[in-house]
């Protein structure tokens, strides 16, 4: 337990932290580009706007970062295109000025409250439900933003969301869009198909001897075995080593690990605070933050209360309005000059001398300390052996396997002398083929890439040893061809229904291909549908009245999708005529014939039909309606890129 707990604090907050990027970055954008100092060539200017390399480059590397955060810890973050992200980096950066420039233009902009309580109440800052200071704190510094800096881009976000919404709620659906759409989406069709199965071709097919014969012999080097090879292999196993090795069980020693394992806990525990910043900026130097934190510091000496003077005189927009409160945090959230002067004091109430950040001064007040639920070093006793084993096992498995690597790479062609060394058993396994993840094979590592790769290469079929091969958590092994089976003729007896099976499913696909020219070529001739159906011995399929989906009035019609899709794609008929074509499926051909369409009625539609359509073309309109607006707002404030 005690060391769960310890896990804990080193890996949890860093979960939730990537977790709360990702919000961020979905939710405000990828951040300011005006933290950038010196100057650097532009790729683009926007309005007023420079966008410099050094921050394209900034862009693209917070988009690199949301890639790998979404993608999962199995993605490669080289297969990213560095031209494609930088080009997707710069064109999101423009797009946002665009709108923020636009948004100034209009006057568009929230109040500092309406923001702070927008910032509170945003799932990417709560823990719990609730709003988390140091969560919000941690995302501000690994995006490297002061707080003033993420408080305004945070603001421009909002401010340009609220435009793009004014934008859209301009978007309307008129009732002839509406009619429109419904006579096209709920159209009614009346069609025929006939079916060209394949299989009732085939029952009509007869392949004789002669042909497979001849078949056999045209293709001989087809009609093989699959070449195969008879393998041996080591395998060591970090849980066997756990069962063997000894560890010391001292009561001396695994009291020791207790008590650091406690004291590593109370380092992180959490703690609540408040701090008062002045900030170190382009309009306020060092000398001067330090004499305005120092004055605020004999205000507090002199009586006055911590919240008020951080609600009057904090320039950390975030938490001024509540205090200077951070909430609970714990080691690791925050600067960490800020962290060890907050550990540093010893009881709630508390104040820290002025505190040096790169964000400027800090006055920090100790306003609580959580508490904690220590295990007792007899619960923990027996967990602390189990991890001892564990960590002894791991480490033993380390040599292990650099040993099994040096050995085999010695005995080069051959694993008793490496199984000797290593106290270990070679195992065999015969008729392997290449196939990656073959269900039938008698090998369990069939499915390991790397294992049947090093089999198969020129090396491995030459007999020589694989490098060791991690096969699962904890396991590894080497492994050698110790037989290569090439591959042998196969009897035509052994092939006769393979190779009839071929043979007929050729002779039924042609058969289908001139029965189905012959036939389209009759009925846009203008021969009657019947009498071609009757020549060909089938009979037509029809649906009346049949929706898109295949619902018809008596029900949902046995259609096959190609051929509904066919029906659908195929023209309007004109008045006494019909549209003709064809469509291939997984069981052979069809012919398809539309007679007669309906357009759809709105008066005639259901409901809630209509409702789900209104909302598509609103939506669509919607659309349409913020593209025109924002590429009006670019042509306005101007958009220039450079050529470079």
């Amino acid at each position: 337990m005690l060391q769960q707990l310890r896990d804990q604090t080193q890996s949890a907050g860093f979960k939730v932290l990537v977790v709360a990027i990702i919000l961020v970055l979905i939710l405000f954008g990828f951040g300011a580009t005006n933290i950038f100092l010196g100057s650097a060539p532009n790729v683009a200017i926007v309005g007023d706007y420079e966008v410099t390399e050094n921050k394209l480059a900034m862009e693209a590397e917070r988009e690199r970062r949301r890639i790998i955060a979404r993608m999962g810890p199995d993605f490669d973050p080289a297969d990213i295109d560095r031209l494609q992200l930088q080009s997707f980096a710069l064109e999101q950066l423009i797009n946002r000025q665009v709108l923020y420039q636009a948004t100034d233009v209009l006057g568009l902009a929230l109040s500092d409250a309406v923001l702070d309580q927008r910032l509170r109440e945003s799932p990417a800052y709560q823990v719990a439900g609730k709003f988390n200071e140091a969560l919000y704190r941690q995302q501000v510094q690994l995006l490297g933003f002061t707080p003033p800096q993420f408080y305004e881009e945070v603001r421009q976000g909002f401010g340009s969301e609220l435009l793009r919404q004014g934008v859209v709620a301009s978007g309307i659906t008129h009732d002839w869009e509406l009619a429109q759409a419904t006579a096209l989406l709920d159209q009614r069709r009346d069609f025929a198909y006939l079916p060209l199965d394949v299989k009732e071709y085939l029952l009509s097919i007869e392949v004789t001897e002669e042909a497979i014969a001849q078949r056999y012999e045209e293709d001989r080097s087809t009609y093989v075995t699959e070449p195969t090879v008879d393998v041996e292999w080591i395998e060591i196993s970090q849980t066997d080593l756990e069962e063997s090795i000894e560890v010391n069980e001292s009561e001396e020693a695994l009291r020791a690990i207790y008590e650091t394992d406690v004291g590593t806990l109370q380092k992180a525990s959490e703690r609540r605070s408040a701090h008062i910043l002045i900030l170190v900026d382009e309009t306020t130097d060092d000398a001067s933050a330090l004499r305005k934190i120092q004055a605020i510091a004999e205000r507090l000496s002199d009586g006055e209360q911590f919240a008020d003077l951080a609600s009057e005189l904090s320039q950390d927009p975030g938490s001024a309005a509540f205090g200077g409160d951070l909430g609970m945090m714990t080691r690791g959230s925050f600067d960490s000059a800020f962290e060890d002067r907050l550990w540093g004091l010893e009881n709630p109430g508390d104040i820290s001398e002025p505190v040096r950040t790169e964000f400027g001064y800090h006055l920090i007040q100790l306003k609580e300390i959580g508490e904690q639920d220590l295990p007792s070093f007899a619960e923990q006793r027996d967990d602390i052996i189990t991890r001892l084993r564990i960590d002894a096992a791991s480490e033993a498995f380390d040599l292990a396997m650099e040993e099994l690597e040096q050995r085999a790479f010695e005995e080069r062609n051959g694993l008793s002398e490496t199984a000797q060394a290593v106290n270990a058993t070679v195992k065999s396994a015969k008729g392997i083929s290449q196939q990656i993840g073959d269900e039938q094979s008698p090998w369990k590592y069939t499915a390991n890439a790397d294992v049947m790769n090093n089999l198969f290469s020129p090396e491995g079929l030459d007999g020589e040893n694989s490098p060791v091969l991690i096969v699962d958590e904890g396991v590894a092994i080497v492994a050698r061809v110790s037989r290569y089976n090439a591959s042998e003729q196969l009897d035509l007896d052994e092939v006769r229904g393979r190779i009839s099976g071929e043979i007929g499913l050729e002779v039924a696909l042609s058969r289908i291909e001139s029965d189905k020219a012959d036939a389209l070529a009759r009925l846009e001739a203008g021969n009657s549908v019947s009498v071609v159906a009757s020549d060909l011995g089938k009979r037509w399929q029809r649906a009346e009245l049949a929706t898109r989906t295949g619902s018809t009035p008596q029900g949902l019609a046995e259609v096959p999708r190609e051929v509904l899709n066919e029906a659908f794609a195929l023209p309007r008929p004109a008045a006494g005529e019909k549209s003709i074509g064809s469509v291939t499926g997984p069981n052979g051909s069809a012919l398809v014939v539309v007679t007669r369409v309906l357009a759809g009625d709105v008066a005639a539609t259901s409901e809630t039909f209509v409702d789900q359509l209104s909302e598509e073309v609103l939506a669509r309109n919607q659309q349409l309606e913020f593209a025109a607006f924002f590429n009006a707002a670019q042509q306005t404030i101007g958009v220039s890129r450079s050529e470079n």
